[in-house]
């Protein structure tokens, strides 16, 4: 038996135990007591009965089920839920819904994948969905610069690990982009157990942030006092003072008074 042979059987294989596995999951799905399924109830469940739906209200469903999905459904998977209706039944369904679209020039389509169908946006609004996703990433990627930069910039020379262990996230992606920015620099190794690469920035991050060298960065403590000057306590953690502390003399006076001062949310003495 040559190479071909042997991939062709293994790929016949593969196929019957997908088969296998398929139809051993219907079987289950069907004997699961309603209970059991997730985020439904038992009377939900007794309301989705496909018996009392109209053919117009079984083809909304079936649209429901395809634009939930996260992956392609097959018309098994959907009859698995509309148990009155026949394969056939729900295909017929699925090409109205797609005429549908087509008709009234969607932005999306029923598209056949894999065996099964999804709803999906068309090819040619693509470069508009791409856009944002690249303004998704770019938001992402400035964030994660911005704080791998942070780390090291005060506590270089700095390894890889230790500036993942500060972040609790992989930090290798952004350091190489940092270092094709010509920000970051690789300045030595760490006289450890694997002597990993030791990064500090580069005259071209003291150029970029205007600074004559690294003492020049601003001291924590003067970074911490000036967000506790700009910003309160009380909006800083969500929260508002609703009842002012009294003072000494305040309290010294406190009985004089018939009823406890109450400031308005947000008001010092």
């Amino acid at each position: 038996m040559n190479a071909k042979e042997a991939q062709m059987r293994e790929k016949e294989r593969e196929e019957k135990l997908k088969n296998i596995r398929r139809e051993l999951e219907e079987k289950l799905m069907e004997q699961l007591p309603p209970e059991l399924l997730a985020h439904a109830t038992k009377v939900e469940v007794e309301k989705a009965d496909s018996e009392s739906l109209t053919p117009e209200k079984a083809k909304k469903v079936v649209e429901a089920l395809l634009f939930a999905s996260s992956k392609p459904m097959t018309t098994n998977e959907i009859r698995r839920v509309m148990k009155n209706f026949t394969p056939v039944q729900i295909q017929k369904m699925i090409s109205e819904i797609r005429d549908e679209y087509d008709q009234s020039e969607r932005s999306f389509a029923v598209y056949e994948i894999a065996g099964g169908y999804e709803i999906a946006t068309r090819k040619e609004y693509a470069p508009w969905i791409c856009k944002v996703e690249l303004q998704k990433k770019a938001r992402q990627a400035t964030q994660s610069a911005l704080e791998t930069l942070s780390i090291l910039a005060y506590k270089q020379p700095v390894t890889r690990a230790e500036i993942e262990e500060l972040r609790g996230v992989d930090a290798s992606g952004v350091l190489q982009n940092l270092q094709a920015r010509s920000l970051v620099r690789i300045v030595g190794r760490k006289e450890i157990p694997g002597r990993p690469f030791l990064y500090g920035t580069t005259p071209q991050f003291l150029e970029h942030f205007g600074l004559r060298d690294i003492s020049d960065l601003p001291n924590i403590d003067e970074i911490r006092n000036l967000v506790e000057n700009s910003v309160r306590k009380e909006d800083l953690l969500g929260t508002e003072k609703l009842v002012d502390v009294p003072s000494d003399d305040e309290e010294a006076t406190a009985g004089e008074a018939e009823e406890p001062a109450v400031q308005e949310s947000g008001k010092n003495d």
